[in-house]
């Protein structure tokens, strides 16, 4: 190789290295999943060069990105919802999530969720079982949600797979 295929490589090799963390954070709630993996591809088109493809392929890993977001924050209500969380509840839960996700770092909007779906659940109707299950409702579409992050972060490496292969 020479000095610029092996650069090019290296970078290849590094943002390879950050997407893979990435795709690892998409199931491990201590690590950033999809934002991690969009900064790995913008890392390669930075350093490596964007190329005639890489545009239209950042632009694609960006929906993919965004789409996991959302996916995540939808499932997991939606799985609150079906077991009879009020939308306030679901309201609260996201709010006190996103406090949360700031408060402790590591599961606090996990956390501040599942407090807010909890508390208002309980308040709402005064039986703590009724309570507990909407909050396990949101649970289980949190953990649809991680295989769901997890499957379109496969995605997203393969698309990168592709600019890098492209050139």
């Amino acid at each position: 190789m020479s000095g610029p295929e092996l650069t090019r490589f290296v970078i290849a090799f590094l943002s390879f290295l950050i997407m893979l963390t990435g795709l690892a954070g998409t199931v491990l709630p201590a690590l950033p999943g999809p934002e991690l993996m969009w900064l790995g591809a913008l890392a390669y088109g930075v350093f490596a060069g964007f190329g005639k493809w890489g545009p239209w392929l950042f632009a694609l890993i960006t929906l993919l990105t965004i789409a996991s977001e959302v996916v995540t924050f939808a499932l997991g209500q939606a799985g609150a919802a079906r077991q009879g969380a009020s939308c306030l509840s679901i309201i609260v839960s996201a709010a006190l999530g996103l406090v949360g996700m700031f408060v402790i770092p590591v599961v606090g909007a996990l956390l501040g969720a599942m407090l807010g779906v909890f508390a208002v659940e309980y308040y709402r109707r005064r039986d703590w079982k009724e309570a507990w299950r909407a909050t396990t409702g949101m649970l289980w579409g949190y953990g649809l949600s991680l295989g769901a992050q997890f499957v379109i972060g496969l995605a997203v490496m393969f698309v990168w797979g592709v600019w890098v292969w492209a050139g």
